[in-house]
């Protein structure tokens, strides 16, 4: 077999043949010992997927301990959970794939516990309801997808503590069961502070009067260009109505900025916490298109509620700008 190129960083092992960085490629019809322990001295190897190799435990163990391996995959293979311990002695492992992987219950996920994965994909594998408890149990675990695999509607809801964890599995449950578990997992990281009504109802209206003044403003910006003598007065009159933050530099109203339909033109308040007398965050979503998540800290003001700032959810909540 020919050398391998020394300062590979990305390798695909696919069609019977290893590629190399997208450009070289060595035939590689049979996965051997000797073959995965030349991969594993690749010191500065970041990302490595094979697809359709009968990979096991075995063959890869010489892979252990790469220590810039960020994303891995091993698809249809014949890996099972004691592959676990191998990736968790990646240090910077962030995303791992092991779709078609049928023997792999979940049941080696609890190896990961110290590890940075961000994201794990278990379609088509025998993931169950305990497996999905232990990675519910990673700290930094966001995002896990289980399509096709044996998790319950009842598991799913049983780890809705976990805040962070999305669990995309729409060939497993209804829109309704989704919805149902992101309002568990709401309801759980909430304050237990009781809500005020009366509160809530006004700093929804503050809310969705910001949102309309918004979409007005963009559909007027669209029309008009940056360039009008009334698009920034305005933005800034918006801002001076409805919001507390401080501008800030590449946000409105120091930037400007507008997307068609409207940044806000399909966002709907979904829920409520309280976190003090005066102050509260209020959930919204995107009903069409990205599907996006935001929550508002309203707080209460002289002049009544306003925004002081909005926050979108990715693999966490992350400040953005209104």
């Amino acid at each position: 077999m020919k050398d391998f190129p020394k300062r590979a960083r990305c390798v695909d092992w696919r069609d019977g043949a290893l590629i190399f960085d997208n450009g070289a490629s060595i035939e590689a019809r049979e996965p051997t010992i000797e073959i995965t322990e030349r991969l594993g001295a690749l010191s500065g190897m970041v990302s490595f997927h094979a697809c359709g190799a009968p990979l096991t435990d075995e063959l890869i163990k010489p892979l252990a301990g790469l220590k810039n391996m960020v994303n891995l995959g091993v698809t249809n293979g014949l890996l099972t959970d004691g592959c676990f311990p191998i990736f968790a002695s990646m240090p910077k492992l962030q995303i791992l794939t092991l779709d078609g992987n049928a023997a792999i219950n979940g049941a080696g996920l609890g190896a990961l516990a110290s590890s940075k994965v961000n994201l794990i994909s278990l379609n088509d594998t025998a993931l169950d309801d305990g497996g999905l408890t232990l990675a519910a149990s990673l700290p930094k675990l966001a995002y896990l997808h289980a399509e096709r695999t044996r998790i319950t509607y009842e598991g799913m809801m049983s780890v809705a503590g976990n805040r962070r964890l999305n669990i995309i599995a729409d060939s497993l449950f209804t829109p309704e069961q989704t919805e149902a578990f992101h309002i568990e997992q709401r309801e759980k990281a909430k304050k237990k502070t009781t809500l005020d009504p009366n509160s809530v109802r006004e700093a929804k209206e503050t809310l969705c009067a910001f949102f309309a003044a918004m979409t007005q403003w963009e559909a007027e910006t669209e029309r008009n260009g940056f360039d009008h003598p009334n698009t920034a007065p305005t933005l800034l009159a918006i801002w001076d109505k409805f919001v507390s933050e401080k501008p800030r530099p590449g946000w409105r109203p120091v930037s400007l900025s507008y997307s068609n339909p409207g940044t806000y033109a399909a966002v709907k308040v979904t829920d409520a916490e309280q976190i003090t007398k005066n102050k509260l965050w209020l959930y919204a979503e995107e009903k069409d298109g990205a599907k996006s998540e935001y929550r508002f800290l309203m707080k209460r003001t002289a002049e009544g509620w306003k925004i002081d700032y909005a926050q979108i959810r990715f693999d966490d909540w992350r400040r953005c700008g209104l």
